[in-house]
């Protein structure tokens, strides 16, 4: 059997190439220059290097190597494709096909693309179940005060990402600080930390009835340190449907910086 993987940036296409590996798949790697990791080139068994936003070429390799299955992982800057340069014309008339440019609307029409093909884009978390959390504390102590900020945050959150805005919100008693837009999580956050200071809460959230296939919540050791050391108290992230990448040196971190991480 053979999964092909169209992979963005981050450390998500290396663990799924490495468990499609595992599980004896052949394994191709469409990456996009300058945004795909170039070191993760050596875990596949074939690699396509495409320039970012050239859709025709992109499908064109598809088409050639056929695989059986495909999943799309990793991350392209939204703002990135709303820059409409260097564009093929598969792309121009892609993206004005499209009622609006939504992180879902995109990825979705991508998969519709693909599918047009014959070929089924499959939902990657088989390959990364290890990825995703239970339900519980993870780290720290869920006092009540955080408690109740992560019951206003994680709902408000659920929504602007069902919603497609963003998959953040940054809460301080009780209070919006913060809602992650374009400019991603990062930056929410120093944003929340600027307006409120110290002590606000980070909750992340899946859209309701998640695609898994499409721009599932992940977060990592930077998330945690931008948490920490900004003077963030806690993270919420929804279990079962947020990745967990090195979350061992997640949990580290996050004892280190005394910032309390659960899933709900």
């Amino acid at each position: 059997m053979k999964i092909g993987l169209l992979a963005g940036s981050g450390k998500l296409p290396l663990e799924f190439l490495k468990s499609a590996s595992k599980q004896g798949y052949e394994t191709v790697l469409f990456a996009i220059k300058g945004i795909t990791d170039p070191g993760i080139y050596g875990s596949a068994d074939r690699v396509y290097e495409i320039e970012p936003f050239k859709l025709g070429r992109f499908l064109s390799f598809v088409k050639k190597e056929r695989p059986d299955k495909m999943a799309i992982l990793g991350k392209v800057e939204h703002s990135e494709a709303l820059s409409f340069k260097n564009l093929d014309f598969k792309a121009v008339t892609f993206l004005f096909s499209l009622k609006d440019k939504r992180a879902e609307a995109i990825i979705g029409g991508i998969i519709r693309e693909i599918g047009k093909l014959g070929i089924e884009v499959v939902d990657p978390t088989p390959f990364l179940s290890h990825l995703l959390p239970a339900q519980g504390v993870l780290i720290g102590k869920l006092t009540r005060d955080i408690e109740k900020d992560v019951e206003f945050g994680f709902r408000i959150a659920k929504e602007i990402a069902t919603l497609d805005i963003g998959q953040t919100v940054v809460v301080k008693k009780g209070v919006v600080v913060a809602v992650e837009g374009i400019e991603g999580t990062d930056r929410c956050i120093e944003r929340a930390a600027e307006l409120a200071g110290k002590g606000f809460v980070v909750c992340k959230a899946a859209r309701k009835n998640q695609d898994m296939r499409i721009d599932v919540p992940t977060i990592g050791v930077n998330t945690i340190e931008k948490i920490g050391s900004l003077g963030g108290k806690a993270l919420c992230i929804e279990a079962d449907k947020t990745f967990i990448i090195d979350k061992d040196e997640v949990i580290r971190k996050a004892k280190n910086f005394g910032v309390m991480v659960i899933a709900v």
